[in-house]
């Protein structure tokens, strides 16, 4: 196939200069960027040629210096404005220069050229909705944040509003009941029933907003911890026995395997939060079936586990059992707030330990807590600065 021939089928733009810098031959497609036929390019001096060209001279350079050097540029990109009737037009171009040797000479060189603007409009636009979907997500991103530190400055104004009103409410409760029962301090019998489940409910509000304050805390991070030594086993044996009539009335029974004293420096009040919220949780969940809770050494850790046979968690309960204000089970047949998880989580991490689960759904569930005996912590440590 002669040359000529060839570069007519050639469908990127081609040309092939000599030494003088003349056109020796070109491809159609190279005559149409040009606007010049394919005729007229031949035997012509490129700057004659490309002379209304902007990056004519540029061309002329690198041809050049492939002549001169013998070493091939490739992957030059080319930006070509032209000036017409509709105002200008910018084309991108994508050019690769070849020396062209015969019997070990260089007698010419070879541009190949690629009409990269539809390419490039493709890729910009791509990029300018790119960059629009990151605008948008950021903006939810700042909306969501926004949202998250006004619910939580409420919660924590709520929570302390409410704070005084209950104190006030259960002081006057128990002043009433006093004076109800004269000297015996027991108030009447008919009395008695009420006044357990008044002063009940009371606990439980109690609960609640301390519970919205530690939310608040935590995301302020202002919870501290103040440990000092003490038994863990102790307070495992007594907490089980402060929730014997929960455990009575919910028609489970809990049995405890603690060996001996285990000794420890932890902040007792917080401690004693995370029992109450596994062992709330071994009552509510546990379907009335019996309770057991280990606590053993492991070296410089102490390892607490509550198992019950209850109703267990699904898969995609165990990815949300954790999270603030998440709930693994039916919030229509089980109340709380999803919150005494979390703040568990939050306030065993504090202290330098972890807090596991193993459950399946309608198998039960066994939380497992690992705790070190001197946690590597100031003797007051930010819960939530994180």
């Amino acid at each position: 196939m002669e040359l000529a021939e060839l570069m007519s089928t050639v469908p990127l733009g081609m040309a092939i200069i000599d030494r003088e810098l003349r056109f020796v031959e070109v491809s159609d497609a190279m005559a149409a960027m040009h606007g010049v036929s394919r005729e007229a390019h031949l035997g012509q001096p490129m700057v004659e040629v490309l002379r209304a060209e902007p990056s004519a001279a540029d061309v002329v350079r690198r041809v050049r210096r492939v002549l001169e050097t013998g070493v091939a540029l490739e992957g030059v990109e080319i930006i070509h404005r032209e000036s017409g009737a509709h105002g200008e037009r910018t084309r991108v171009y994508r050019a690769s220069y070849h020396p062209v040797r015969r019997d070990g000479a260089i007698v010419a060189a070879c541009i190949y050229v690629e009409d990269m603007t539809e390419r490039r409009r493709v890729e910009a636009q791509r990029d300018a909705g790119a960059a629009r979907e990151r605008s948008v997500r950021e903006q939810a991103l700042r909306e969501t944040q926004e949202a998250v530190r006004a619910r939580d400055e409420f919660l924590s104004v709520a929570a302390h509003e409410l704070r005084t009103p209950l104190t006030s409410l259960r002081l006057h409760l128990q002043l009433l009941l006093r004076q109800v029962g004269g000297s015996n301090q027991e108030p009447p019998a008919e009395l008695a029933p009420r006044a357990r489940v008044l002063d009940r409910q009371l606990s439980r509000l109690v609960g609640l907003v301390n519970t919205l304050l530690d939310v608040s805390r935590l995301a302020a991070g202002r919870l501290s911890l103040e440990p000092r030594e003490l038994d863990l086993a102790q307070m495992v044996r007594q907490m089980a026995e402060a929730f014997s009539e929960e455990f009575t009335r919910a028609g489970s029974t809990l049995s405890l395997h603690v060996d001996g004293p285990l000794l420890g420096e932890w902040d007792s009040l917080r401690l004693e939060q995370v029992l109450v919220n596994l062992l709330s949780n071994a009552v509510k969940y546990g379907g009335g079936q019996p309770v057991e809770v280990s606590l053993a050494s492991e070296g410089p850790t102490a390892v607490l586990a509550v198992k019950d046979q209850g109703i267990g968690i699904s898969e995609d309960g165990m990815a949300r059992l954790f999270g603030k204000f998440e709930r693994a089970v039916s919030e229509r047949h089980y109340g709380g707030l999803g919150l005494g998880l979390y703040i568990t989580r939050q306030i065993v991490e504090a202290m330098g330990g972890s807090i596991t689960v193993r459950s399946a759904q309608g198998k039960g569930s066994t939380f497992i807590l690992r705790l070190p005996t001197r946690p590597p912590v100031p003797s007051k440590a930010a819960v939530g600065a994180r």
